[in-house]
């Protein structure tokens, strides 16, 4: 019994530092969180490579060992969009990057990371970027072409691997986007992601996101694409429901995967290798 409550006093004042070193890098405002992540890329062997793209300025992350495999590409969520239900945040790169931190745990050969339009310090000092950008127009098709084009410029450089695209949350939406203007797309990973952006909003009492794209809208195209829908049984912020939505009218191209006891954040990166293996059909 001693040893087992002093097991969990350790993990409460593990627990207690994380957050602790969260709260600070959203105390210390944009610069601190492109620390945070540079520290998560650092740690996993992935290599700062900025974007300056015709459309928005983008933070890159990225690895390839040169071994065989697909080309997994990881994009992020909606970041600090908010301070509160009705405050948008002035910059929405996010505190804890959690699309950043599932590309970290990728055991595959081949990662890139992608972060959002206006995130990180390329987006930050990019003059083009617009609150909008993070609000209402947060999957507007200029941003989606913005992502697509990044995608493009790293496949360029390895055409020989296959696609897949991963996206948690606001990137999932993201993602199927991405996914619906290409051709060479294997597979699309979403975690906890609104597919169904419309439901979403309703069923959380939020303003509709106009000037947005949503995936339904291009339920043709994106159901020519295999895609596995992660939903967290627990989810409060995103609904099993609003992603179940989804599937069923992408059809039998997508699956849906519900995950008991995860909720928005737990235990996605916890448990992604054997998610990613169970994606992949392994």
């Amino acid at each position: 019994m001693a040893a087992a409550r002093a097991v969990r006093r350790r993990v409460a004042r593990i627990a207690a530092t994380l957050f602790a070193l969260l709260v600070s890098a959203c105390g210390q405002g944009g610069p601190g969180r492109d620390a945070t992540a540079a520290g998560i890329a650092r740690v996993a062997g992935l290599d700062a490579d900025p974007s300056t793209g015709a459309v928005r300025d983008l933070q890159l992350y990225r690895r390839d060992d040169g071994k065989p495999g697909p080309l997994f590409v990881y994009i992020e969520g909606d970041g600090l969009a908010y301070l509160d239900a009705r405050t948008p945040s002035s910059d929405p790169t996010p505190a804890d990057p959690m699309a950043l931190r599932l590309a970290a745990a990728d055991p595959g050969p081949a990662v890139l990371y992608v972060g959002r339009p206006c995130q990180f310090a390329p987006g930050r000092t990019d003059p083009r970027c617009t609150l909008r950008d993070w609000t209402t127009g947060r999957f507007a098709a200029q941003l989606v072409a913005a992502l697509d084009e990044a995608v493009s410029r790293e496949r360029a450089k390895a055409p020989a691997r296959e696609l897949v695209l991963v996206g948690y949350s606001g990137g999932g939406v993201m993602a199927a986007l991405v996914a619906a203007r290409r051709s060479d797309v294997a597979l699309v990973i979403t975690v906890a992601a609104p597919l169904d952006v419309a439901d979403w909003t309703r069923r959380l009492g939020l303003s509709p996101l106009a000037g947005s794209a949503f995936p339904l809208n291009q339920a043709e195209r994106l159901s020519q694409v295999r895609l596995v829908a992660f939903a967290g049984q627990k989810d409060e912020t995103v609904p099993v429901a609003s992603i179940a939505s989804a599937v069923a009218t992408l059809g039998p191209s997508a699956t849906l995967v519900v995950v008991p006891a995860f909720d928005h954040r737990c235990c996605w990166v916890r448990d992604w290798p054997r998610l990613r293996r169970l994606a992949l059909g392994e």
